[in-house]
């Protein structure tokens, strides 16, 4: 399994109503993108200032999968009518599981 997850940085002048946007499309991906099992999207409390406003996890099946979301075109729908019209920044990393203490 590999776990994309990326963290974005939204313009001051974006909405809640952007941000539900954004976290909405990513969500509605699941059952769109072979190889995708599973999207979380979490907004930003604002406890800090300096954070990012939205972090999303999606989890594929395989690199390949992954791969294939890259270039998807429901993936650059989102992008496209969603996130770039409001994007400040955005940072991403792909992993291979996690590891894990709990008390």
């Amino acid at each position: 399994m590999v776990t994309h997850i990326g963290l974005l940085t939204l313009q001051e002048t974006a909405t809640d109503a952007d941000r539900q946007a954004i976290g909405d499309g990513l969500l509605g991906l699941v059952g769109q993108i072979d190889g995708l099992e599973a999207v979380r999207v979490g907004t930003d409390l604002g406890l800090k200032d300096g954070n990012g406003d939205l972090l999303f996890q999606l989890d594929f099946a395989s690199e390949d999968a992954w791969r294939a979301y890259a270039a998807h075109p429901a993936h650059q729908a989102v992008i496209t009518q969603h996130i770039a019209p409001v994007l400040a920044s955005k940072a991403f990393v792909q992993v291979d599981g996690f590891r894990e203490a709990r008390a």
